[in-house]
């Protein structure tokens, strides 16, 4: 049993213990904004880039006093045994108190939470929620315009127009009207009235009849898909497309990632991988259309097909022929599912459901 006096002594000496601890914690949260080096050495530079001059190699452990940050969080100005510099903080530990740190590179931060434009949105107007700890607002829709502020998350910013594909919106923040990247965001309230540039809202193909009549044709099946002058990102965008259009498919290329497509703005090409096919891809022009008469054959008949090394799926896929390619047949599956063919790729596999077949077909071998 504890006798009352050593009782007393225990809870006293707990008390003790709990009173450090606070105060340890209020020393820490007061502690001055400072980086410990969390690698075997780090590179102090001139500026906050891997382009500006080193000033200096500190070794791990060494602890930075911070001075600023600049506008994308990585880079931090700090103060070195040689004098101020930057360190990228990827390879460093955050200690002390930022919350009064300023920007470098005169991008000013703005209020969190609502601005004095956004305060006043009616409900369900077109407006955004940054949903990133920190976002650059720019003079234009684009990484390459001058940053006119930083935004914190959770700030509310009324939309005044799209731009760009939809992937930049301009707001109002309370530094002014500026540019920022709608995937970092939130979207809230009623965009119909929202003015877009850049952006063709009803580019449908040139010929809808000839949709209605089954031919070959790509519905675009993300909010916006681009247009582009030649079958690659490396070419130039000529428009961007919203989800839903329908586009008469021209001809493709090998790969079935690319095909032509024709709009009312004239020809372009677009990336399959973000269209849906419809119609009949058996007449589209291919460079194996020379095979001819009674030679038996496929012309493919959807969008993109796996040419497989074997007749099952479970085998690697060789090639990826696009919509109206045409193959010379040299053999049947035992299960008449599978045919073998033969094309730049060598000898594969494709299924029988996706195909069109021509030619005298009925003399096939077993291959295998």
């Amino acid at each position: 049993m504890l006798t009352i006096k050593k009782r007393h002594r225990l809870a006293l000496f707990g008390l003790l213990l709990l009173l450090a601890a606070l105060a340890g914690q209020v020393a820490i949260a007061q502690a001055p904004a400072h980086l410990i080096v969390n690698t075997a050495f780090l590179n102090v530079r001139t500026g906050p880039g891997a382009g500006h001059d080193v000033v200096m190699v500190v070794p791990g452990g060494t602890t930075l006093p911070v001075i600023s940050r600049a506008e994308n969080l990585t880079w931090y100005e700090v103060e070195s045994p040689e004098g101020i510099g930057y360190v990228n903080s990827n390879y460093t530990i955050r200690r002390g108190d930022f919350s009064g740190i300023p920007w470098s590179g005169g991008a000013a931060s703005l209020p969190s939470g609502l601005t004095t434009a956004a305060a006043s949105v009616a409900p369900g107007a077109a407006h955004v929620v940054v949903n990133t700890s920190y976002l650059n607002v720019r003079e234009g829709p684009g990484v390459s315009y001058p940053i006119v502020g930083v935004v914190p998350g959770g700030t509310v910013l009324p939309v005044l127009e799209i731009s760009i594909g939809g992937h930049w919106y301009k707001v109002e923040t309370a530094a002014g009207v500026g540019w920022l990247r709608h995937m970092f965001t939130v979207t809230r309230g009623n965009y119909d009235n929202v003015p877009q540039t850049g952006i063709s809202m009803h580019i449908y193909s040139a010929s809808d009849s000839a949709i209605l009549g089954r031919a070959a044709h790509l519905v675009v099946n993300t909010a916006y898909l681009n247009v582009r002058s030649g079958p690659g990102v490396g070419h130039d965008i000529i428009l961007t497309l919203p989800g839903g259009s329908r586009l008469l498919v021209t001809g493709g290329v090998g790969n079935g990632n690319w095909y032509e497509i024709e709009t009312n703005n004239g020809p372009g090409w677009v990336n399959a991988s973000y269209t849906a096919a419809r119609g009949d891809f058996s007449r589209l022009p291919s460079a194996s259309s020379h095979l001819n008469g009674t030679t038996p054959r496929v012309i493919v008949n959807i969008a993109r097909l796996h040419i497989r090394s074997g007749p099952g799926t479970s085998y690697g896929s060789l090639t990826i022929v696009s919509g109206g390619t045409v193959l010379e047949i040299t053999g049947i599956s035992g299960d008449g599912v599978w045919y073998q063919v033969k094309g730049n790729f060598g000898t594969g596999w494709l299924h029988g459901d996706y195909v069109v077949t021509r030619g005298n077909v009925g003399g096939l071998g077993i291959a295998g």
